[in-house]
């Protein structure tokens, strides 16, 4: 009888040990289907997607103009030009100018100023060959500029946009300033008289480099 009993036992312990090791697989089978898309099998968080790209913008190109006094006179000063958009802004202040008064301001076709009376910076600049003219004035030289306006103590704030104007230009395009003059005239310009406003003396002049 205790042998009967025995050769029953032994096969069902058997079984019993197949069973469990038939289940390890199964569970750790589960596990890897239930682990996140990019994990690794040692638990590492995935790696984040790349931003976007931000552009950079292109610098600011920049220029400057010293401005020096005629035989005579005494203005003078320091002006920044730095291209925006479709034109060029000029900043800075001139000293030495008629208190109260207005003076013509212009950029003039050749980068000289020599004394006494800078007359070697020519006419104004106007590659289009339009008639003079002032701020509102359908057509202008591209040189011309609103006029200065000097506080009681002969100093004048200049903050102007030079439409059209260009700074970048490296061929040497007909709008380009570099290379050209700032000059400042001893008389307001009446934006209206050819070829130059009837601005009078040339008292101020700066090459823009």
């Amino acid at each position: 009888m205790k042998t009967l009993v025995l050769a029953w036992l032994i096969p069902v312990a058997i079984c019993a040990g197949c069973s469990k090791r038939e289940e390890a697989p199964a569970t750790q089978s589960t596990a890897s289907a239930e682990a996140p898309a990019g994990a690794s099998q040692t638990g590492a968080a995935p790696e984040p997607a790349p931003g976007p790209a931000v552009a950079k913008e292109p610098p600011q190109t920049t220029a400057r103009a010293s401005l020096a006094a005629a035989a005579g006179a005494s203005a003078s000063g320091d002006l920044e030009l730095v291209s925006e958009g479709l034109g060029v802004r000029i900043r800075g202040e001139i000293a030495g100018l008629a208190p109260g008064k207005e003076h013509g301001f212009h950029v003039h076709e050749t980068g000289e100023c020599s004394l006494p009376d800078f007359a070697s910076a020519g006419e104004h600049l106007n590659p289009t060959k339009d008639p003079h003219g002032g701020p509102k004035s359908a057509a202008k030289h591209l040189g011309d500029l609103p006029n200065l306006k000097a506080d009681k103590d002969g100093r004048a704030a200049v903050d102007v946009m030079l439409q059209g104007a260009t700074l970048e230009d490296k061929d040497g395009g007909p709008n380009q300033i570099l290379g050209k003059a700032l000059v400042v005239h001893a008389m307001p310009d009446d934006y209206k008289t050819q070829p130059s406003g009837d601005s009078g003396g040339r008292i101020a002049c700066g090459v823009i480099g």
